[in-house]
């Protein structure tokens, strides 16, 4: 979409599954240096990464755009329970809950559900979930219904 950045950028989120413990985050104060060094540290990680992939990335990226999260950040801003980005299941050991509950009708959805983390997920998240409401010809007919606006 050429609305979300100026002509010649691009937009860009990345993270790193967080693997270390909360506890060497919780009782950090967040402005004290301690912390400040520490979200360095996982932002110079992060942009080694994606480094790999683009050059120079973190020269390149436009002045007072880059937003480093930590689980502290997620804690205060997206209200995670424990700075949590996600669930964490080991493969081949856990599974994600699915969406069906024990309760007729309640069904869930979302990145704590399959097929977990990251907004296409969580996408495919809400539709699993739908079509358990209605089949996928279903969606398709009530679709064919909706008229969508002409584009400019």
């Amino acid at each position: 979409d050429p609305d979300l950045a100026p002509e010649g950028k691009h937009v860009l989120h990345a993270y790193v599954p967080a693997t270390e413990p909360y506890e060497w985050w919780a009782d950090m104060d967040r402005s004290s240096d301690e912390y400040m060094k520490k979200k360095e540290e996982a932002a110079d990680f992060l942009w080694s990464a994606i480094e790999e992939y683009v050059p120079n990335a973190r020269d390149r990226a436009v002045k007072g755009t880059v937003q480093i999260g930590t689980p502290l950040t997620h804690e205060r801003f997206l209200r995670r329970n424990s700075g949590a980005y996600g669930p964490r299941v080991e493969a081949g050991k856990q599974t994600l809950p699915g969406h069906t509950t024990p309760l007729d009708g309640l069904l869930l959805c979302g990145d704590y559900t399959f097929p977990g983390i990251g907004v296409p997920a969580t996408a495919a998240s809400g539709a699993i979930t739908a079509n358990n409401l209605l089949s996928v010809q279903q969606h398709w007919k009530m679709l064919d219904k909706i008229r969508l606006p002409d584009r400019k």
